[in-house]
């Protein structure tokens, strides 16, 4: 039996079977969710309202009644993955459900490329225009023969035989005349140089001025695609996304878990297939560009994402000793994978490095350069799934850290990615305890991400409203600063009644919480990067001092970084030799795809980086249990933050 399923307000309708969820319907329409879990019904965040009348939904469980208050329940609010659909069925997508616009980093990159030398633009696809001479009586040669004694004459430094192309020779061979007759022996050719040797990737009749490449960030969370004119090295449009994957969970190894029990791995790739075509369409549209002019990508993520791109299996990722498939730059045809893009274009990515640390990194060292500096070095990519990268020129390590969603919203009450509605900066008045937010758009908030977060925990700290250990200092507080619900004490930072009017919310009662419990899972990813940091540290210079951190990636560039300082986010440091230095891994897709000299070095220094898996060290266990604390347990480890911390109690 199937029932039909309408989900407003994006006016979709679809066909599903009796006692599907709701949950499964929206993965069929591809729609992002923000189920953290991937279904699981533990999250509680992928709420919807039934708007029938009639019973034609699964009752109430106790997953639900979990998440769900009283109030809820009675509106006719559900949980999307509990919610079983028994007849057809009306539903309405909650404000948690709606596609907003997303804060997602592009600028800080156009301001990077900025400082580019013109001297490193090679780019390895490159475009020649080519007046092939007409045969005539005197000269009969054939076709091939004058294209390939044209080339050899307007480049002599390239071994060129077109005879030793193979299968390619005769695909050649279909369009070569036509193209040679209708404009006269004019071709354009795009080729690349493979060990001395010319290779041909595509020749078009006529004159051709460009060809563009297309530079993409892979993320666990957000895509991110620059295209590039690779005639002249200008990014020319950017288009950004959430990654589709998110409809089968929010983290790597919930969409590794869903792959393995759903034989998703097609499925997977698709989502990821289906976003770059987005892409390409949007960029292709504002450079007012045919997407046949794109004839390479340039791909970077870390190893999961690498992976479920390529089709390559995920799962031996999850389970010690966490080893990818192979670790070797791949090329491939981009239309073999459904890329609509150059029927004859290529898609590339540098070596995975070791474990979950994957090709984003390689982006990161190529972009940052960080394997040349005199300074000893840390360098932070702040995700779902953090890398990190300690050291200079005379040496790196790196390894990656189980940092969760919590800075993308995942496990707590009110947290959500950073999109509109979503407060992102807050100050704490010390003397009322009053937060004064500022939200993504100027509009109403719905709740806080990550860089909120932080100033959050930052300003209780100031305000002496946490304990060291994350506690609420309760015997210091008035109060009626905290109230208890569930049994959870929480800290209202905003209230409609209290601070409405500067958004002009007419929201009666809505108030978004902090309770202890998602102070918790802050510090859970706070302790990630921290005690990975130190095991790193540790493991490789224990002697030496961090004299500088950098902080790639959207959620690096966008936070406080002195309040990331104060809160212990990454080892003691002065402000200012923190560097917040952007979308470093979608700088370097960019470099790679501009620079053959760069593309060499993403090749080779993936094998010069040491790998150090952070979990499996012997301290780990106490330097993450220490880690958790405000800044550290010991606050020795952060000397100058003595006169914040000196008063708070340690528990």
């Amino acid at each position: 039996m199937k029932h039909i399923l309408i989900v407003e307000p994006i006016s979709k309708r679809i066909e599903i079977r009796d006692r599907s969820t709701v949950y499964d319907a929206l993965v069929a329409l591809n729609h992002p969710i923000g189920a953290l879990c991937g279904g699981k019904g533990t999250c509680g965040k992928c709420k919807i309202l039934s708007v029938d009348t009639k019973q034609v939904f699964s009752l109430i469980n106790a997953t639900e009644r979990k998440f769900l208050s009283t109030q809820d329940q009675t509106q006719g609010i559900r949980l999307a993955c509990q919610c079983k659909v028994q007849g057809n069925a009306r539903i309405l997508l909650l404000e948690g459900l709606l596609s907003r616009g997303n804060k997602i980093l592009v600028d800080s990159d156009l301001n990077s490329v900025k400082g580019e030398t013109k001297e490193d633009f090679d780019p390895v696809i490159k475009l020649i225009h080519l007046i092939v001479p007409m045969p005539n009586l005197d000269h009969p040669l054939d076709d091939v023969s004058r294209l390939e004694m044209t080339i050899k004459e307007v480049l002599p430094q390239f071994r060129v035989s077109l005879k030793a192309m193979g299968n390619d020779l005769y695909a050649l061979t279909k369009i070569l005349p036509n193209h040679l007759r209708s404009h006269r022996g004019e071709i354009s050719l795009s080729y690349w140089i493979e060990n001395a040797a010319l290779k041909i990737q595509e020749i078009e009749a006529g004159h051709h001025k460009n060809v563009y490449g297309l530079a993409i960030d892979l993320g666990t969370t957000t895509i991110v695609g620059y295209l590039i004119n690779l005639s002249s090295s200008d990014i020319v449009a950017i288009s950004s996304m959430l990654n589709p994957q998110v409809t089968i969970g929010e983290d790597l190894i919930t969409r590794i878990t869903y792959i393995k029990h759903h034989e998703a791995k097609s499925k997977a790739q698709e989502l990821i297939i289906s976003a770059f075509n987005q892409i390409i369409s949007d960029v292709c549209t504002k450079a007012q560009i045919h997407a046949n002019q794109v004839k390479e990508l340039v791909v970077v993520g870390n190893t999961g994402m690498h992976h479920m791109l390529y089709g390559l299996a995920t799962e031996q990722l999850a389970v010690t000793p966490f080893v990818p498939v192979f670790k070797a730059p791949i090329y491939v045809d981009a239309s073999s994978l459904g890329i609509q893009a150059s029927p004859y274009a290529r898609i590339y990515s540098p070596p995975v490095i070791a474990g979950f640390v994957g090709t984003d990194t390689i982006g990161c060292i190529v972009s940052s350069r960080i394997d040349t500096y005199e300074k000893f070095s840390l360098l932070i990519d702040i995700g779902t799934n953090g890398e990190l990268v300690l050291g200079n020129k005379e040496g790196l390590i790196c390894g990656s850290c189980a940092a969760g969603s919590a800075l993308e919203g995942a496990h707590i009450a009110y947290g959500m990615r950073a999109a509109e509605g979503a407060i992102e900066s807050l100050k704490i008045d010390p003397d009322t305890y009053i937060s004064s937010v500022s939200t993504i758009g100027n509009i109403k908030p719905i709740g806080y991400c990550g860089s909120g977060l932080i100033d959050l925990i930052a300003e209780m700290i100031k305000c002496k409203m946490l304990k060291r250990n994350g506690n609420f200092n309760r015997d210091y507080l008035p109060d009626h600063v905290l109230k208890k619900h569930k049994g959870n004490w929480t800290y209202t930072l905003y209230d409609s009644e209290i601070q409405g009017d500067k958004f002009s919310d007419l929201r009666k009662n809505f108030k978004i919480t902090v309770s202890q419990n998602d102070i918790r899972q802050f510090q859970l990813a706070k302790a990630a990067f921290l005690s990975g940091a130190y095991l790193l540290k540790n493991h490789s210079s224990p002697s030496r001092t961090i004299e500088q951190v950098l902080l790639a990636g959207a959620f690096g560039n966008y936070i406080d970084k002195e309040n990331a300082r104060i809160i212990g986010l990454f080892p003691e440091i002065e402000s200012g030799r923190i560097f917040q230095i952007g979308n470093a891994a979608g700088l370097g897709a960019q470099l790679c795809l501009k620079s053959t000299r760069l593309r060499e070095l993403a090749n080779n220094i993936a094998h010069r980086v040491e790998y150090f898996e952070i979990a499996s060290a012997k301290d780990f266990q106490k330097e993450y249990a220490f880690s958790m604390y405000f800044p550290y347990y010991k606050l020795s480890r952060f000397p100058s933050l003595e006169e914040i911390y000196h008063e708070l109690p340690l528990r």
